[in-house]
């Protein structure tokens, strides 16, 4: 009735095959860093492009203002 020792150690090694080890866990920190890194730079080319879009539309309704206020005068 009663399982011996080494086959209860067996059932357990068996069962903890698909536990991740601490190299496992090292690695996916790592690449969790390197997507947080690519995450901030994504973000500063987001920045920059809208910063830049939106000073191009300013420059844009600039130049239509004066072109309509010279057509009117």
């Amino acid at each position: 009735m009663m399982a011996s020792l080494e086959e209860r150690v067996s059932r357990l090694e068996a069962s903890q095959e698909h536990l991740a080890t601490k190299a496992d866990v090292a690695e996916v920190k790592t690449e969790i860093a390197n997507v947080r890194s690519d995450l901030a730079n994504t973000k500063v080319e987001i920045i920059k492009w809208m910063f830049g879009i939106g000073l191009g539309v300013v420059a844009l309704n600039s130049s239509i203002t004066l072109a309509a206020l010279r057509l009117m005068s």
